[in-house]
């Protein structure tokens, strides 16, 4: 063997294997359903559902100087100081709906400080429009917030919306099924299935002897009536429980798109 082909071989042994990760599947409740356990009261559903601006400044100036007269508008939520929720720019508008923002649920805490604004988008520096503090209201209907400029502004507030699933997200290593990860509002959570966590035995027949492909066959197709697995945790402790498809409450950032 070369000196270049044995460095060659002994960089690519060095190396870890690279698994690809696996989800169970999530899918929208029939219209029927109703979600058990229900969502957690600091997890809320936002969403702006638009807002009625004038057709000028309260003295009589053009929103926009640069291009059309129309405010290029768009609208901020800000949970305890931080930014939780902010919507492109809808140009040229007087009744922006923002069709395009990114809906989710949210985590925010009974009693949080929460204030909306709403701005006008300029080359130079962005105008405001409204900055109003606001009490939380969670329910079907959107809240209405009245502004000192004569605009209004509406924000849809829900309990958290959900889906149907297991939440669940491992890697099929070597005669081994890992944790890699778990939606933390899922029935995987709830379980106590944590990153880290080794599937031993599903439905009663060992990981090892299983062949390729078998791990996740069983997994999704006993997870409506309920998917029996041995686990190991990190302590080395083992623990039998049945995962069942419930209740999901995605939030921001979990890569699961949710219903708006």
């Amino acid at each position: 063997m070369t000196k270049s082909l044995l460095v060659l071989t002994l960089g690519l042994s060095a190396c870890g294997a690279v698994y690809p990760q696996l989800e169970t599947p999530v899918r929208t409740p029939p219209a029927h359903i109703t979600l058990a356990p229900p969502p957690p009261d600091d997890l809320v559903f936002l969403k702006f559902a638009g807002a009625m601006i004038p057709a000028r400044t309260r003295d009589g100036r053009k929103w926009d100087s640069v291009g059309g007269a129309l405010p290029d508008a768009f609208a901020k939520l800000i949970v305890d100081g931080k930014v939780i929720l902010e919507t492109p720019v809808q140009s040229d508008s007087l009744t922006p709906t923002w069709p395009g923002q990114a809906v989710a649920n949210y985590r925010v805490r009974p009693g949080a400080a929460v204030t909306v604004e709403l701005w006008d988008n300029n080359p130079l520096n962005n105008q405001p429009i409204c900055i109003s503090g606001v009490h939380l209201e969670v329910g079907e209907d959107p809240m209405q917030i009245n502004c000192n400029s004569g605009a209004e502004l509406r924000l849809l507030a829900q309990p958290a919306h959900g889906k149907l699933g297991i939440g669940l997200f491992y890697e099929l290593r070597q005669e081994e099924v890992v944790v890699t990860r778990v939606l933390k509002e899922s029935p995987a959570a709830r379980a106590g299935l944590v990153r880290g966590d080794q599937l031993l035995k599903i439905q009663g027949k060992v990981v090892k002897t299983m062949e390729d492909g078998e791990p996740q066959s069983l997994i999704n197709a006993n997870a409506a009536t309920g998917v029996s697995l041995l686990v190991r945790k990190a302590d080395k402790t083992e623990l039998e429980l049945t995962l069942k498809e419930g209740a999901i409450y995605p939030m921001k950032g979990e890569g699961i798109t949710i219903d708006g």
